[in-house]
Order: C-alpha cells, then sequence, then structure tokens
C-alpha cells in the first residue's frame, strides 16, 4: 500500500456481506478485472442496513469499462435474461430484468481502487471493494471516519476535486436527509459553496440580482449525478445497446 493512503480497510466480515449480496456474474467480473472495484453508496447501504439502488463499477479506463459492461450484457444473455442496456455521459448502465442495476462509471476513471476513494463527496460513501490478484482475495478500502460517520448517520463533505457537476453534491444531501442523515453546517456550506462555484461570475447588475442567480442554480441543480441516473428507471425498448447500435 501507498505510504500516502491514510484510509482503512474494510472489517473483514463487512466485505464478506457486500460480497454475498453481489451477483455472481459481478464478482466473477472483479476477479477478471483487478484494477475494476465496487465503490460508494452499494456497500454504504450494505454494512448499514439500507436497501441498495444499484452496484457502480469504477475502472481504470472507459475503454475497459466498455469492454466489462458488453461482456456482461451478453452473458446475462446467454441465459436468456430480459437485459437492456444505455449510455450516457456519466456512465453505461446495465439493467435486468428482476436484478439490480449495474453502472459503469465512464465519466472518471481511476488507476487503482483506493484512488477512487478519494473521489467521494461524502465520507459515508468513501468506500471501495476489489479483487486483489496478489493474495487471490478480495480487500476493502475506507476512509478513516467511515465507520464513525456512517454509525452516526453523518454528512461530512470532503471536497473533492473532480470534474462533476455542480449542483451533483446538493441534490444528494437532499436525498440522504430523507433516509435519515443529518448535516453538518460547515457541510451544507461546502456543497452551497461548490454550487455557487458554477455560476460564471459577472460584473454588472444581473450577477447580484438574487433572482437571477437563483434561475442559475436552478439549472445546475438540473444537472444529473452518476450515482442518481437510474433512479426510477425502468426496462424500456427505447434503450439502446452500449456499442451495439451507434
Amino acid at each position: 500500500m501507498s505510504d500516502w493512503f491514510l484510509g482503512t480497510t474494510i472489517r473483514k466480515q463487512d466485505i464478506h456481506r457486500v460480497l454475498t449480496r453481489t451477483p455472481k456474474d459481478i464478482r466473477e467480473m472483479l476477479k477478471e478485472n483487478p484494477s475494476m472495484c465496487i465503490g460508494g453508496g452499494f456497500i454504504r447501504a450494505i454494512i448499514s442496513g439500507e436497501t441498495p439502488n444499484d452496484i457502480d463499477i469504477f475502472g481504470r479506463s472507459v475503454e475497459e469499462l466498455q469492454v466489462a459492461a458488453k461482456a456482461l450484457e451478453e452473458r446475462r444473455e446467454e441465459f436468456e435474461e430480459t437485459v437492456r442496456g444505455f449510455s450516457t455521459g456519466n456512465a453505461i448502465t446495465i439493467l435486468t430484468q428482476g436484478r439490480m442495476p449495474i453502472q459503469f462509471i465512464t465519466r472518471w476513471v481511476y488507476p487503482h481502487p483506493r484512488d477512487v476513494l478519494w473521489s467521494f463527496d461524502f465520507t459515508v460513501c468513501q468506500a471501495v471493494i476489489y479483487y486483489c490478484a496478489d493474495s487471490k482475495s478480495f480487500k476493502g478500502l475506507c476512509a478513516e471516519t467511515f465507520y464513525q460517520d456512517l454509525a452516526a448517520k453523518r454528512l461530512v463533505y470532503t471536497y473533492p476535486k473532480r470534474n462533476e457537476d455542480a449542483g451533483g453534491s446538493l441534490l444528494r444531501v437532499i436525498k440522504y436527509v430523507r433516509r435519515g442523515y443529518n448535516v453538518q453546517v460547515d457541510t451544507l456550506a461546502g456543497v452551497c459553496a461548490r454550487l455557487q462555484s458554477g455560476i460564471e461570475y459577472r460584473d454588472d447588475e444581473d450577477y447580484w440580482d438574487e433572482e437571477w442567480r437563483a434561475g442559475i442554480m436552478t439549472g445546475l441543480l438540473r444537472e444529473v449525478d452518476p450515482l442518481l441516473i437510474i433512479d426510477g428507471c425502468e426496462i424500456g425498448e427505447d434503450h439502446h445497446r452500449p456499442d451495439r447500435d451507434h
């Protein structure tokens, strides 16, 4: 492990809990692709006893994720499952009838799973699980305060250094509050500052008009984050299969 890694490891029993809830074909895919990992909300939900919405997969290149997504879709089709895949600028999503949606996040790519860890905007999501080829076992990493903040249902903003939609974190704050999480004042200030950063400064009267700025912020808040993109999405014939129909 690199000397600069300041996180900690996920408890073995929690790694086991997460993997038992992970589809077998996803576990096999991770073994075949050690540079890829599960990260974020799925791990948080399983450990905290919540119901996960989807599984997010991260990797080191868009091409690698595209190949893995296509292989997963084809593998499931071999078993005559109803599968539909579609892609956006954020992710490739595989929807399978009766199964949890799988998202291959393509907007951000990382050389190692530990790099994925620091990309999440809240400490309760700073967790990854991946397959270590050297030890031939699954490993888990998380932030130092991951377990404490999760137990307290406390949102702590991490100020991630990534190219993201300015309003994404604030939208997720709303989602977490609905799930019973509490928001610290400094966290709320942080996500508001990130939203404000999306407004280009203008030295004219419009910029200082609150209604004008509220309109700009409304537009920013309508930007869709990759972790929210499939909320409420059902399998339908209007979705295209990634890398097949275009």
